[in-house]
């Protein structure tokens, strides 16, 4: 404690008496044209790291906040696409205000893609549509991931949930050096297991499709793309790391990684074990949140890049994983319907021990033209992926089902086990042809996908009814071969007619079939065999779903805005055909008209984004929906379909916006969502008094929905402080029309969800990252058969470092969870506490750090769900306290030279992970 107070004291001392002032000035060309987005830093004349920086506004104005601590100097740089970069030595001035008056930047017409940056690179670059962080210019520890270095980057912010979001606008895809890395669109693995000091630069674009990388065409999807640059000298490099840890009630993990870089192929190899719920990676500190049930898991893969996305290129990648799931589960449900309400306990518990295997490619081959100056190339692509997996499961579940008077209804008890395996091959051609200097191009592509799944399985259920005092059994076996065929056709042309006026037609058909058999056998009491042939739940069919749809697309550009117009005419028939029962069979035709359009509004550096949209759908009855025959594989619940359905057709407005002021380091998002549907397609349900389900599905008028966001980040950055903070307001408003027991009836519901996060880091001393989130729902029913009720739930979570001493180092990781309408049986407050007290060894290559997990033993796997009819309190089983010992070492070589184990500028590291 004592040393914290000192550390505390020299923090306060050292900002009372920093070197503090505004620095500012203009950016002009040689012509005396004002330069938007020019980047603008300065860096310590000790040692070269960065201190402050800023982006030129529309008036080619920069305005920077300096904290130079104690040095009289500073070095003054400019950097900007085209243009050489601008350098100056500096004094720091005795008053609070620096003004550089006019600067003018040459040009560098030879090196018109790229900006030559002398020294350090500036710690954000601006490239009109690329957003690019320097990643050594923010602070890291030792046993970072990329994923800890990503929550260190101004705008960037990962939620509860995982997702990740760049100024408020979510990422889709995550690169490896423009390559998916283990054939992975989300990144987990890298961002899980890459270590954050092999990263040189974070580089944030607009996710495009490859076809759309590779002719040049804009991206349209409305969310992000991050592409993570190793570090690479001269071409060649290995790191990885050796992770083992040991702890109470014999929990373990162990992890390795290897990663080779040499001429621009890329190998990576993981593998790691472990029986604290890791999925991936290895936590030294785990996060603060909990799992569900007890899982081991192992797993083991290989990836190996090579080529650019704009080269001949190939990826390849082999993923093994074995799991084991240990779950358990207690309700208590509050069941509200027409003239009928009930309460219902239920526990139950399970496992299910499965291994996969993904084995994946993904070539392109590139054909360049004779002529060296044409753009005529073309592209040919084939991505194919195999899969197999094989799983056991069991599982028991029982209920007690009472009046609300506490008279008792039924009891029921189930048993499952089952066998499945699982195979899947898919492949995808594409053939895509650039045309003339105006970004013309045809796409013509074939993707097949082939499936099959067999299993044998038994089951065994009783619903013992008071009111009568019977019991319903059911004791079965079954055994199941399905497999299926997908065969789609895709054609696209992007013409120019005229000046910024292009015609896109698109033809795409698809033809779907899959062949169904599935022998279920109940017990017969009087051979004690099962050899009764169950012909009403049995099946086997072949099913038959072909699709044609044509479709015009135009568009026209005008200087900053797009306008966008799509009709499509599409023509479905689908033939199912049961050898058991002929009633299930069925043929219907299906032909509609849809139409979609979009405004664009995106200023010239791209800094400014608005787009309306409006897309109208059309959602297709189920195969099951739409059979007349009772379902009766489950004795509580039975399913009977509707052949009359219509088609269920949505309308949805949305609204984007995204303005990036880089002036300020402010950057503020807006989405607007609006969804209407017409013959929603809907479950009508009765209960009976013995609280058997029967279900059927009808077409409704009157849903809709309207959802809404809005976000707002602010970075500032120094040589010793980095500070980010983001706040959001996110808002649902949902009218949902509903039928149970006959009773037609509109749930209203509402959802408010502001949200604040930040993250503070000092000289190398301290590390804090926090975030509250408040989610308040109000539900209101048009009758008086449902209660209304409103409930809030809150999140805080908290993360920090402090370092101590030489080498050593405390680390906190905290959450907070309370829940306003968990019942009197459950508690709706949760807390959970994870801590580490760790040391760094041999120069830091190695860290031994004791972590505690659920340290208070607060922890619960207490929830709630609400509905129309019921409100659910769950407590499921969950990992629970334990003490371990990790250990982690790392290697690495750049170019020949020792990768810098320190992790960005820090020479103090942390066990998180």
């Amino acid at each position: 404690m004592k040393k914290l107070v000192i550390l505390l004291s020299l923090f306060i001392s050292t900002t009372l008496f920093a070197q503090k002032f505004t620095l500012e000035g203009i950016v002009k060309d040689e012509s005396a044209h004002v330069l938007e987005g020019a980047t603008v830093y300065l860096q310590s004349i000790k040692d070269s790291i960065p201190i402050a920086y800023g982006i030129t506004n529309k008036n080619g104005e920069f305005y920077l906040q300096v904290n130079t601590e104690n040095e009289p100097k500073a070095i003054f740089n400019i950097a900007y696409m085209g243009y050489k970069p601008y350098k100056q030595d500096i004094d720091v001035p005795t008053g609070k205000q620096l003004n550089m008056g006019s600067i003018t930047l040459d040009d560098q017409a030879e090196e018109l893609n790229v900006v030559s940056i002398i020294a350090k690179a500036p710690p954000i670059l601006i490239k009109r549509d690329t957003i690019e962080y320097n990643a050594d210019s923010f602070k890291t520890m030792p046993n970072d991931k990329v994923e800890d270095l990503l929550k260190k980057l101004p705008g960037v912010e990962i939620d509860l949930d995982g997702i990740i979001t760049v100024n408020g606008v979510e990422v889709e895809a995550i690169n490896v050096d423009g390559m998916r890395f283990f054939g992975e669109k989300n990144g987990a693995i890298a961002l899980k297991n890459i270590p954050s000091n092999a990263i040189s630069k974070v580089q944030v674009t607009d996710f495009k499709t490859d076809m759309q990388k590779f002719t040049g065409e804009e991206s349209d999807s409305g969310t992000k793309e991050i592409n993570l640059k190793i570090k690479k000298g001269q071409n060649k490099a290995y790191f990885g790391d050796v992770n083992l840890g040991y702890g109470t009630d014999e929990k373990y993990q162990a992890n390795a990684n290897l990663f080779q870089l040499i001429d621009g192929k890329q190998l990576g190899v993981i593998m790691g074990t472990n029986n604290i719920n890791m999925s991936r990676g290895f936590n030294s500190l785990p996060d603060a949140d909990s799992s569900n049930g007890y899982i081991e898991s192992d797993f083991l893969g290989a990836n190996f890049s090579k080529g650019k996305w704009n080269e001949t290129r190939v990826n390849a990648d082999y993923k093994y994983s074995n799991q084991s799931n240990d779950r358990a589960q207690k309700s208590y449900t509050e069941n509200f319907l027409p003239d009928l309400n009930y309460i219902t306990n239920s526990e139950s518990r399970g496992f299910n021990d499965s291994d996969r295997h993904d084995v994946g490619s993904d070539l392109k081959f590139l054909i360049e033209p004779k002529n060296k100056t044409s753009r005529n190339n073309v592209q040919l692509s084939n991505k194919t992926n195999f899969n197999t997996s094989n799983t056991d499961s069991f599982s028991t579940s029982t209920k007690k089902s009472e009046y609300a008077n506490g008279d008792l209804v039924s009891t029921y008890f189930s048993k499952n086990e089952s066998n499945t395996r699982n195979y899947n091959f898919g492949n995808t051609f594409e053939v895509t042809s650039r045309i003339g200097d105006k970004r013309d191009y045809f796409n013509i592509g074939i993707t097949t996908d082939f499936d099959s799944q067999d299993g044998q399985g038994s089951n065994y259920s009783k619903n013992d009814l008071e009111s009568s005092n019977t019991s319903v059994v059911q004791d079965q076996i079954s055994n199941s071969n399905n497999s299926g065929a997908k065969i789609n056709l895709n054609a696209r042309w992007n013409k120019e007619l005229f000046t910024n006026f292009r015609l896109t037609p698109r033809y795409t058909a698809t033809v779907n079939s899959q062949k169904d058999e599935k022998s279920i056998y109940d017990y017969n009491e009087n051979t004690e065999k099962y050899d009764d042939f169950n012909d009403q739940i049995s099946v086997n069919s072949r099913y038959v779903n072909t699709t044609i749809r044509p479709s015009l697309g135009v568009r026209y550009d005008y200087k900053e805005f797009r306008f966008e117009l799509e009709g499509s005419y599409t023509s479905a028939f689908r033939n199912y055909e049961d050898n058991i029962i002929e009633a299930r069979n069925f043929k219907n035709e299906f032909d509609y008209v849809t139409y979609s359009g979009s405004v664009r509004y995106r200023d010239e550096k791209g800094y400014k984004n608005v787009r309306l949209d409006y897309d109208q759908n059309v959602n297709l009855p189920s195969i099951s929906q739409l059979q007349p025959i009772a379902d009766v594989s489950n004795i509580t619940s039975i399913r009977t379909g509707n052949p009359f359905l219509k088609p269920a057709v949505s309308h949805e407005v949305g609204l984007r916006y995204q303005n990036n002021i880089a002036y300020n380091n402010i950057n503020v998002t807006a989405n607007a969502k609006a969804e209407f549907v017409q013959d929603k397609i809907i479950n009508s349900t009765i209960t009976d008094s013995d609280l058997i389900r029967y279900t059927t599905y009808e077409n409704i008028n009157g849903d809709y929905s309207i959802s809404g966001n809005t976000a707002i980040s602010k970075s500032y950055f120094s040589k010793k402080t980095n500070f980010n903070i983001n706040l959001r307001l996110k808002g649902d408003y949902d009218n949902i029309r509903s039928i149970q027991n006959t009773l037609k009836f509109t749930t209203k519901t509402y959802t408010l969800k502001p949200s604040l996060s930040f993250s503070y880091s000092y000289d190398k001393k301290i590390d804090i990252s926090t975030s509250y989130s408040y989610a308040l729902t109000n539900t209101k029913y048009d009758t008086n058969t449902y209660n209304d009720n409103e409930y809030f739930v809150q999140n805080l979570r908290l993360e920090s470092s402090v370092f101590f001493l030489k080498d050593a180092f405390f680390t906190n990781k905290v959450s907070y969870r309370y829940n306003s309408r968990v019942g009197d049986d459950f508690d709706g407050a949760a807390v959970f506490w994870n801590a580490g007290l760790g040391v760094q060894l041999w120069d830091n290559k190695a860290t031994l750090t004791a972590v505690g997990y659920d340290i208070l033993g607060k922890n619960n796997g207490y929830s709630r769900s609400i509905s129309e009819t019921s409100i659910q309190d769950v407590e499921n089983k969950i990992l629970e306290q334990y003490f371990m010992l990790t250990f982690v070492y790392k290697f690495g070589r750049f170019a020949g030279q020792k990768m810098n184990l320190s992790g960005g500028n820090s020479r103090r590291g942390s066990g998180r992970r």
